[in-house]
């Protein structure tokens, strides 16, 4: 796999969420679901689509969720399990 660096990351993960959101918040800490019309089933949708597109899995009964909905929180959580799956 691919190493990435977390601007890579950051902007694979902006991408997919512009996506599916109409407007995307300047502040990577904002919670996605604030000011935008994305909602549980979106959540979803996005995770898979991250899942696919960085060839990870996602365990969203180990993982605390509300981390994974902004970007910055997306963007470590990725990271990490990118380092996971290279060895580091």
């Amino acid at each position: 796999m691919k190493t990435r660096s977390e601007y890579e990351i950051r902007d694979m993960v902006r991408r997919l969420i512009s996506e599916r959101i109409d407007e995307v918040s300047l502040d990577d800490s904002v919670s996605l679901l604030e000011g935008s019309s994305l909602d549980s089933l979106g959540v979803v949708e996005l995770l898979v689509a991250i899942e696919e597109e960085f060839s990870i899995s996602i365990d969203v009964v180990t993982v605390d969720l509300e981390s994974l909905l902004s970007i910055n929180g997306l963007t470590h959580h990725l990271s990490i399990l990118m380092d996971q799956s290279n060895g580091g």
